[in-house]
Protein backbone atom coordinates (compact mmCIF):
# COMPACT_ATOMS: atom_id res chain seq x y z
CA UNK A 1 0.00 0.00 0.00
CA UNK A 2 1.14 3.60 -1.00
CA UNK A 3 -0.49 7.07 0.35
CA UNK A 4 0.64 9.93 -1.93
CA UNK A 5 -0.14 13.18 -1.78
CA UNK A 6 0.87 16.07 -4.77
CA UNK A 7 0.50 18.84 -5.59
CA UNK A 8 0.87 21.05 -8.75
CA UNK A 9 3.42 23.17 -9.50
CA UNK A 10 3.53 26.36 -7.07
CA UNK A 11 0.27 24.75 -5.09
CA UNK A 12 -1.49 26.47 -8.27
CA UNK A 13 -5.32 25.32 -7.59
CA UNK A 14 -6.07 23.71 -10.87
CA UNK A 15 -8.79 21.62 -9.34
CA UNK A 16 -11.36 24.84 -8.56
CA UNK A 17 -12.87 23.81 -11.88
CA UNK A 18 -15.24 20.34 -11.70
CA UNK A 19 -14.88 19.31 -15.03
CA UNK A 20 -10.86 19.58 -14.43
CA UNK A 21 -11.27 17.43 -10.88
CA UNK A 22 -13.68 14.79 -12.65
CA UNK A 23 -11.72 14.68 -15.74
CA UNK A 24 -8.65 14.06 -13.69
CA UNK A 25 -10.26 11.51 -11.52
CA UNK A 26 -10.95 9.81 -14.90
CA UNK A 27 -7.48 9.76 -15.88
CA UNK A 28 -6.13 8.33 -12.86
CA UNK A 29 -8.73 5.08 -12.62
CA UNK A 30 -7.38 4.53 -16.37
CA UNK A 31 -3.86 4.42 -15.61
CA UNK A 32 -4.22 2.28 -12.57
CA UNK A 33 -6.32 -0.29 -14.40
CA UNK A 34 -3.43 -0.21 -16.70
CA UNK A 35 -0.86 -0.99 -14.01
CA UNK A 36 -3.22 -3.55 -12.00
CA UNK A 37 -3.07 -0.99 -9.28
CA UNK A 38 -6.26 -0.71 -7.02
CA UNK A 39 -7.33 2.34 -5.70
CA UNK A 40 -8.31 2.12 -2.05
CA UNK A 41 -8.94 5.93 -1.38
CA UNK A 42 -9.01 8.83 -3.70
CA UNK A 43 -9.42 12.40 -2.38
CA UNK A 44 -8.93 15.78 -4.56
CA UNK A 45 -8.42 19.15 -3.01
CA UNK A 46 -8.52 22.49 -4.87
CA UNK A 47 -4.96 22.69 -4.53
CA UNK A 48 -3.42 18.57 -3.40
CA UNK A 49 -4.50 15.22 -4.42
CA UNK A 50 -4.18 12.73 -1.78
CA UNK A 51 -4.42 8.88 -3.24
CA UNK A 52 -4.16 5.66 -1.36
CA UNK A 53 -2.75 2.67 -3.64
CA UNK A 54 -2.55 -0.92 -3.57
CA UNK A 55 0.36 -1.85 -5.84
CA UNK A 56 2.39 -4.83 -6.76
CA UNK A 57 5.95 -4.87 -5.32
CA UNK A 58 7.57 -4.93 -8.92
CA UNK A 59 6.42 -1.05 -9.57
CA UNK A 60 8.25 1.13 -7.17
CA UNK A 61 6.26 4.28 -5.80
CA UNK A 62 8.67 6.58 -8.40
CA UNK A 63 7.60 4.84 -11.48
CA UNK A 64 3.77 4.87 -10.17
CA UNK A 65 3.44 8.41 -9.77
CA UNK A 66 5.80 9.12 -12.79
CA UNK A 67 2.90 7.46 -14.69
CA UNK A 68 0.01 9.40 -13.06
CA UNK A 69 1.44 12.47 -13.21
CA UNK A 70 2.64 12.43 -16.93
CA UNK A 71 -0.34 11.10 -18.58
CA UNK A 72 -2.63 13.05 -16.61
CA UNK A 73 -0.50 16.44 -17.36
CA UNK A 74 -0.16 15.58 -20.97
CA UNK A 75 -3.98 15.13 -21.44
CA UNK A 76 -5.53 17.85 -18.63
CA UNK A 77 -3.30 20.25 -20.77
CA UNK A 78 -4.40 19.14 -24.27
CA UNK A 79 -8.28 18.58 -23.22
CA UNK A 80 -8.44 22.49 -21.34
CA UNK A 81 -6.73 25.73 -23.13
CA UNK A 82 -6.66 27.06 -19.32
CA UNK A 83 -3.75 24.92 -18.45
CA UNK A 84 -1.81 24.80 -20.95
CA UNK A 85 0.24 28.29 -19.71
CA UNK A 86 1.15 26.56 -16.93
CA UNK A 87 5.12 25.64 -16.83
Amino acid sequence: NYHFVFCPRYRRKIFLRTDVEERFKQLVQEVCEELEIVIVAFRVRKDHTHIFLNALPTLSPADIMAKIKGVTSKKLREEFPHLQHLP
